[in-house]
């Protein structure tokens, strides 16, 4: 039991609301006095108290530092409570929620809350998992009672694509932005016009005689041949850093004309109609919406979000070596949590379909390299520099898309619209997707 709330406590540090180089009252509301002493551990300028689970004292996390107080009396900045199997939701939820603090930050299993309507009580939610799997998923919810939701009446979106595609995926990836929903919302496209086949240009002149919105390209000349096959994409450096100086002009334009938002999204995905406004609604500062892509033929199906380095799709301590056994459990865990417990999940690396908020921008979120790190990908540098930010990624996945990777794969297109049309979204969406990457028949289509 003790390493299973050290994992979960551990969840609660990556997410506490402010830095832990700042000084906070902290109260622990939990059973177990050592989640107090962690937390004031790895807080060395805060006080952190532990409310004693049998009476309205609250107490010091070291004896020397402080004297028992009544709670009635106690005014903090943050109540931590982590919440364990056969512990009682409902009572720890209200004691937390009676203390006098600005945040409330619950760590629960997701299994153990799934009676509890977090919108209600006013916390924003999202899920992780830990380094074990038999953990399952974790939900984290914060609570501000200073926080100022300002809801935009209608958000101004710069949807924003560099293309250099084929003109067999490219009318696909035209025709999902056209079905895009945009109801209370104000769009513009900018197309970043990378195209060394002239079809594909003039494909893009076409889509803007055809929308009811602005639509701006800028046309830039290639300057290196960029190699696609059956097998996969070639990505050399000099393709990756010239992408990014793309990218990030895209990032600017929306500054400077004062958009609420820049959705990134790669010209070879088939968009849900749905995928902007669920983004939007979700009001993070960088969240990407996840979707599934075979990326050698034979392989299985991995997603566009990944849990650190270059592509880890597991959790894992720095310096900790894991067998191959073990490192294919917690794969299937993180994996399994994406696709059949759909909502928003903490990542630590994301790209191709990425809302950025004008604040992150504005911080100086950018795709430009960072010096030193070797890391291939201009979408890993980015990642690193929104977390060296202090602007946590997120990953959506409620709508995938479909990743057009390959054009022999443009058959699918007919069915997702099909699944599309049936409603279906999350977990029963992810099933029927990963049928069809894995090219089984969906429908008569």
């Amino acid at each position: 039991m003790q390493a299973r709330w050290q994992r979960l406590a551990q969840l609660a540090l990556e997410n506490l609301p402010f830095p832990p180089y700042q000084a906070r009252s902290v109260l622990s509301v939990h059973a177990n006095r050592e989640v107090a002493l962690y937390l004031q551990h790895y807080l060395p300028y805060s006080q952190v108290l532990h409310r004693h689970p049998d009476d309205d004292r609250v107490l010091p996390a070291t004896p020397l530092s402080g004297s028992p107080v009544p709670l009635a009396g106690f005014r903090g900045d943050c109540v931590v409570t982590i919440i364990e199997p056969e512990q009682p939701v409902e009572l720890l939820l209200e004691r937390a929620e009676q203390v006098n603090a600005r945040w409330v930050l619950i760590v629960a299993p997701s299994a153990i809350v799934q009676s509890v309507d977090w919108q209600a009580r006013g916390y924003q939610i999202h899920y992780e998992t830990t380094e074990e799997p038999t953990d399952g998923v974790i939900v984290v919810a914060l609570r501000d009672r200073e926080a100022q939701h300002e809801l935009l009446a209608r958000p101004r979106v710069l949807i924003c694509s560099p293309v250099r595609q084929k003109p067999t995926i490219l009318r696909h990836f035209l025709e999902g932005l056209h079905r895009l929903d945009t109801t209370n919302l104000e769009v513009a496209f900018l197309f970043i016009d990378n195209n060394d086949d002239a079809r594909a240009t003039e494909m893009l002149r076409e889509f803007a005689s055809q929308v009811d919105a602005p639509v701006y390209r800028l046309r830039i000349p290639t300057t290196e041949p960029y190699h696609r096959t059956e097998i996969g994409h070639a990505w050399t450096e000099s393709l990756c850093w010239r992408l990014a100086a793309l990218k990030d002009g895209a990032l600017q334009a929306a500054l400077k004309h004062g958009y609420d938002y820049a959705f990134l999204v790669d010209s070879d995905l088939l968009l849900h109609p749905q995928t902007l406004r669920r983004l939007i609604s979700l009001q993070r500062d960088i969240v990407s919406q996840v979707f599934w892509t075979v990326w050698q033929p034979g392989a299985p199906p991995l997603p566009n979000v990944w849990q650190g380095d270059f592509y880890n799709l597991h959790r894992v301590r720095r310096g900790q070596s894991l067998n191959s056994e073990e490192q294919r459990r917690r794969v299937e865990a993180f994996l399994s949590a994406l696709a059949f417990h759909p909502g928003v999940y903490r990542v630590s690396g994301l790209g191709a379909c990425t809302l950025i908020s004008r604040r992150a921008i504005e911080a100086g979120v950018s795709f430009a390299e960072v010096r030193g790190c070797l890391l291939p990908g201009e979408d890993r540098h980015f990642c690193l520099r929104a977390e060296a930010l202090g602007i946590r990624l997120f990953a959506d996945s409620v709508f995938q898309p479909l990743h057009l990777y390959r054009e022999s794969e443009v058959y699918r297109v007919d069915e997702y619209w099909w699944l599309v049309e049936r409603g279906l979204q999350g977990a029963e969406l992810s099933r029927q997707m990963f049928r069809l990457l894995l090219d089984e028949r969906l429908s008569a289509a």
